[in-house]
């Protein structure tokens, strides 16, 4: 059963050196190494035979000549490897903790951007957002990448806050409060109330994107 695509793999560190050559020769050469000790380690159930043996026939497909100098094939046959890896482990928790430090980063984004600057940048990233959270679902890397393209502007949205907050314990913390109160009609408490939620939401915020940046290079591999 192990021994079908490791079988695949052994032959391609054998051909390999045909249709590559130097660095070319050596990533993938890397790759196919790092394949061959991840899968002779694996033990796979029976309710995963289906998608072993089709991964199998992909890779015997794969080394036909025509087929092998394709590099693009080739890079999608390796890449799909590594994501099959998470399935046959059964390790979907990183994907479900993605998607949920996902979602915090997005929501808090939407809730606090409009503060700094304005509803013209939000409104521009409706559309990367919501093909980001369909192709990670998914397991799409151009997905990943898309969606993930909000990260830095929430990153940068968190880090003009709390610079806006420094600055008011610099010059005084109840001025600034009583300044926005004033500005927006609010009691003060109601406006020290909203400031302290709003600092909430922008540490959250900042952990939720680090996290999801972190987590989508660590991972990447799990997406196709």
């Amino acid at each position: 059963m192990g021994k079908a695509l490791t079988d695949v793999f052994t032959q391609l560190q054998g051909n390999l050196g045909k249709y590559y050559k130097d660095k070319k020769l050596t990533k993938y050469t890397d790759q196919v190494n790092r394949l061959v000790v991840s899968y002779s380690a694996l033990e796979i159930e029976e309710r995963h035979v289906l998608t072993y043996d089709s991964l199998a026939k992909r890779g015997v497909e794969l080394l036909k000549p025509g087929n092998l100098k394709d590099e693009n094939k080739l890079k999608y046959f390796l890449r799909y490897c590594d994501a099959a890896l998470y399935d046959f482990r059964d390790d979907m928790k990183t994907l479900t903790l993605i998607m949920r430090a996902y979602m915090m980063t997005v929501m808090f984004f939407y809730l606090l951007t409009p503060q700094y600057f304005g509803y013209v940048l939000p409104l521009i990233m409706v559309v990367p957002v919501f093909i980001g959270m369909r192709g990670m679902k998914k397991r799409s890397l151009n997905g990943l990448i898309t969606g993930c393209s909000v990260v830095p502007l929430a990153i940068m949205v968190g880090v003009v806050h709390f610079k806006s907050i420094f600055i008011a314990l610099n010059t005084g913390y109840d001025e600034y409060i009583a300044e926005l109160a004033a500005n927006y009609s609010f009691s003060f408490e109601f406006a020290s109330g909203l400031l302290t939620t709003m600092n909430i939401l922008a540490a959250v915020m900042l952990i939720a994107g680090m996290l999801t940046a972190y987590l989508g290079i660590r991972h990447n591999r799990m997406f196709l």
